[in-house]
């Protein structure tokens, strides 16, 4: 007997070509729905393995009915297509079945900008959504060109983020037209660059697998390839000088803390390059990982599948020659079905997760996304910290006393700041979670038990929890530091940029949101689920999985790959897909792109992130806004690209503001 899934049950219809309809079909079947797929006779089978697993595995595959459209569209509980595709036959039919969309059907449409905003010259141009939304803007080795990835990231983010607001239009049932913008799903990861506009005037963020924020952090030349190291906190530091023999500069005025060490980062990573050409890679990052330090390979993605550790982990899957990432949400029941008086059907809300209760602990970026994203969709979440706080609280620019990377992971939560080693404030704790639906976290697998909040514990006190675990490789996976730059190392991403010569990150913090929007759509997931079989739920996301599903693309063949050519203007960039050899060299990017467009040639502009949030179909569909912080000061905070209506807090509670919901829960 097969386990239950929890869209078993659930009807999706694909209607549509695009890659991200495609990929979020995947992940809807590989969470149970029955997922159709209309054949079209003037599309071709790819010649990608991976592309043809996500437009077909586990799908039904039928032509379109010729007659009674609307009665064959209503049968479905969730359309997934692309309603700016304005030449397409499919399009063409869904706009004229929208008057008549049943009352509890979802229909998702993925487009360039979003609906009533017209495509891009050259719809569905990968190379132009990157260099249109700041992923190019922040991509690239200092002072050097702006860099893309040579694989359809946008296409894949897209995915992910309408299979989460598929889901919770699900979980909260009503008629829904989820509205989704490529471009804007993009820009929203610059959530750690936003703040930093302030500080950073010429809005130049290109700093290869280097960090904003942090020193060191970047890739080191080892003496048979390179390896990435992260040090994010002052321990991190300290340990390092003692593991380099270095002690004596650890009273160095120039590198006592993290913002220090980041103005000096040029002779951190000299002093760091010192000792890491001595050693092969495989040696280095063996004796990080003894200090606790995350580190790992800058590895080439055909290495990718033969990796040990993504071997271990289950990152990675073999099957007739073929290499393929797992299903990047994994969800796991415990515990035998039994009522439970809060478990019924499910209204809809004004925001599909009002009444859900989570508690999360968690920092830096892929916990307090996930966290960030169930609040937008009405969820109370309740931030647990330390009573000085968080780490990233302390980075800089500060908005009221509280960084702007803080505030754009955690905003809309309320605070409660205790000392977790007291015996009390975890009675008081455990009471507090008894109540809850959801235990959300991302500490390294082990940390919650070693804390007396393991999933064990947890649920012998509340038997319904949906306990959400977001590691660098999973809860049965290599017990490894990870911080996004080293997954993007391990996984292969660092090699899909320029001439690979040297390892290149996303600039973006994209394994950390990634891993966020993914474990967001897991809880809802198992919120589905929960709701059928009334039971706890394991929700185990693990970061190598998320980079996995974007560098799967690439294991195999270079079918995917992209292709570009930059070229600089006298006022920026502009990128193209066509070669172009001869052109005169005293024009601005306006009027180098008016040059190629007589020959036929289309081209754009990169986007620094200044005039990336500054677009008109950004302005228009709400991208950012502020929000208050202490003393009245206000921080700009990016608004979650979901496509529906989600809360968007006005005010920053202050560290600790709940913390009599420890007294008062009951």
């Amino acid at each position: 007997m097969f386990a239950k899934k929890p869209l078993d049950g659930i009807e999706v219809l694909e209607f549509s070509e695009r890659l991200s309809v495609s990929a979020c079909g995947f992940l809807l079947a590989q969470l149970g729905a029955q997922v159709t797929v209309i054949n079209d006779p003037n599309v071709n089978i790819s010649s990608s393995q991976i592309k043809n697993r996500l437009k077909y595995q586990d799908k039904i595959s039928m032509d379109l009915p010729s007659t009674d459209h609307h009665l064959f569209l209503k049968k479905f509980r969730v359309i997934i297509t692309s309603l700016g595709d304005s030449n397409d036959d499919k399009n063409k039919l869904i706009h004229n079945y929208l008057p008549n969309q049943d009352e509890h059907q979802v229909i998702c449409s993925i487009t360039d900008q979003g609906l009533g905003i017209e495509n891009f010259s050259t719809p569905s141009n990968e190379l132009f959504i990157q260099a249109l939304s700041g992923l190019m803007a922040v991509s690239g080795l200092p002072n050097g060109k702006p860099e893309f990835a040579k694989i359809p990231i946008s296409e894949m983010c897209a995915a992910v983020i309408s299979c989460l607001s598929i889901l919770a239009s699900i979980y909260s049932p009503s008629k829904q037209l989820i509205d989704l913008s490529q471009l804007e799903i993009m820009a929203d990861q610059l959530r750690t660059h936003v703040s930093l506009l302030t500080d950073n005037q010429s809005g130049s963020f290109r700093l290869g697998c280097g960090h904003p924020l942090c020193s060191p952090w970047d890739a080191y030349q080892a003496s048979d390839g390179w390896v990435i190291i992260c040090a994010s906190s002052d321990g991190h530091w300290h340990s390092l000088l003692k593991l380099m023999n270095l002690e004596h500069l650890l009273s160095d005025s120039r590198f006592t803390n993290v913002t220090l060490r980041r103005q000096h980062k040029k002779e951190v990573d000299e002093i760091v390059t010192l000792w890491t050409s001595q050693y092969e890679v495989n040696k280095i990052t063996l004796l990080l990982r003894e200090i606790g330090l995350p580190s790992g390979p800058a590895a080439n993605p055909r290495e990718v599948p033969f990796d040990v550790d993504l071997l271990e982990a289950g990152t990675v899957q073999h099957e007739d020659q073929f290499s393929f990432a797992r299903m990047p949400i994994q969800i796991s029941s415990i515990g035998p079905s039994s009522p439970h008086p809060s478990i019924s059907s499910i209204d809809a809300a004004a925001l599909p997760l009002e009444g859900v209760k989570v508690i999360e602990f968690t920092a830096y970026a892929a916990g307090p996304m996930a966290g960030y994203l169930l609040a937008s969709l009405g969820a109370e979440v309740i931030k647990i910290e330390a009573p000085q706080g968080e780490e990233g609280r302390k980075f800089k620019p500060q908005f009221g006393g509280v960084s702007g990377y803080f505030i754009n992971y955690n905003a809309g939560k309320k605070s409660i700041a205790i000392d977790l080693q007291s015996i009390e404030n975890k009675k008081k704790l455990f009471d507090l979670i008894e109540t809850a639906d959801i235990v959300l976290h991302n500490m390294r697998p082990g940390a919650m038990e070693k804390l007396g909040f393991g999933v064990d514990e947890l649920l012998k006190i509340n038997p319904h929890l949906i306990y959400c675990s977001i590691s660098g490789y999973g809860l049965l996976g290599p017990k490894l530091g990870a911080l996004d730059t080293v997954i993007q190392g391990h996984l292969g991403l660092t090699g899909l940029f320029g001439d690979s010569n040297r390892p290149i990150r996303v600039g973006y913090s994209i394994a950390d949101q990634l891993s966020g929007h993914l474990a967001a759509a897991g809880m809802i997931a198992a919120l589905i689920q929960r709701s059928q079989i009334n039971n706890g739920q394991i929700v185990d996301i693990a970061m190598s999985d998320s980079i996995a599903w974007l560098t799967q693309l690439m294991w195999n063949d270079s079918s995917m790959a992209i292709s570009g050519f930059q070229i600089q203007a006298t006022d920026g960039w502009i990128v193209s897909t066509s070669s172009m050899q001869d052109y005169p060299k005293n024009l601005n990017c306006k009027e180098l792109i008016e040059h190629f467009k007589k020959q036929d040639i289309q081209a754009v502009q990169i986007l620094e992130v200044d005039d990336v949030i500054n677009q008109e179909s950004l302005v228009r569909r709400g991208f950012m806004y502020q929000i208050k912080t202490q003393n009245n000061e206000m921080a700009d905070l990016i608004s979650p690209p979901l496509g529906i209506p989600v809360y968007e807090p006005r005010i920053l509670h202050p560290l600790g503001t709940h913390n009599y919901l420890l007294n008062t829960h009951k």
